[in-house]
């Protein structure tokens, strides 16, 4: 009989399924966001040109605040996963 840990088929199978779950709904959102504003209406041109202007505008300090934050949780990240392998590769 095979050794099968189910907890880790289900924690593989559970970020596949949540991975591609987010990356659809993300992408139907983008391209929602991208037919709403490429619209020719007066009214959708007026908020089109307010999204640019907001998005020039942005504040970097606050903005690479939290991307180097992330960048660390993504580091973070990495190290225990690489852990982790070093682990089970002991364990066998």
């Amino acid at each position: 009989m095979p050794d099968i840990d189910f907890f880790e088929f289900f924690r593989y199978f559970l970020g596949t399924v949540v991975t591609i779950y987010a990356t659809v709904v993300t992408l139907q959102s983008l391209w929602g966001w991208y037919v709403w504003l490429a619209g020719g209406d007066k009214y959708i041109t007026l908020v089109r040109r307010y999204v640019i202007v907001q998005g020039l505008r942005l504040r970097f300090k606050t903005f690479w605040g939290d991307v180097i934050i992330s960048l660390l949780l993504c580091i973070a990240f990495l190290i225990m996963w690489r852990l982790h392998v070093l682990i089970y590769r002991h364990a066998l």
